[in-house]
């Protein structure tokens, strides 16, 4: 069984900023932010944060928001990035730091391969979009969009 801590105000400020930060977004909707042991965050209803959580054997909760990375960045999982760009476009904010992909380069992708991709120098979280469909978020680094897309997400007839 996983233990969840609930984040304090501090700690959720600091999601917040590096999401700012990232993605020049970052959720305005009410959640409550619980952590696991892995630095794995999770999002749920101020509501269902009420119960006490110390009494029950709980396997998971919430969604998958994303991951609290060494260097202070937030890595966002594909459901995290997703509720993060509808909550953009329902309050008209533009994100910062997206990449449009080809049908070629999702194929690829979703293949599990490595992007490689000129987006500069600067090593950076990037949330990647193909036809305005939110796919993830990934890292950019050292010219290439590193793949963290999970196995159980790939796949060979995608696009």
């Amino acid at each position: 069984m996983q233990q969840l801590a609930i984040l304090h105000t501090r700690e959720v400020k600091a999601i917040k900023d590096a999401l700012q930060k990232q993605f020049g977004y970052f959720l305005r909707e009410d959640y409550a932010y619980l952590q696991n042991d892995k630095q794995r965050v999770f999002i749920i209803t101020k509501e269902v944060a009420k119960i006490e959580l110390k009494n029950l054997k709980i396997d998971k909760l919430g969604l998958y928001f994303g991951e609290i990375m060494k260097n202070g960045e937030f890595r966002l999982s594909k459901e995290g990035t997703q509720v993060l760009v509808r909550e953009a476009r329902e309050h008209d904010a533009a994100l910062i730091n997206t990449v449009d992909l080809t049908p070629a380069q999702v194929k690829e992708y979703f293949q599990g391969q490595d992007l490689e991709m000129d987006l500069g120098t600067e090593s950076k979280l990037v949330i990647l979009f193909y036809n305005k469909d939110t796919i993830g978020c990934a890292k950019y680094k050292e010219g290439k969009i590193l793949n963290f897309l999970p196995k159980i997400h790939r796949g060979e007839v995608i696009v």
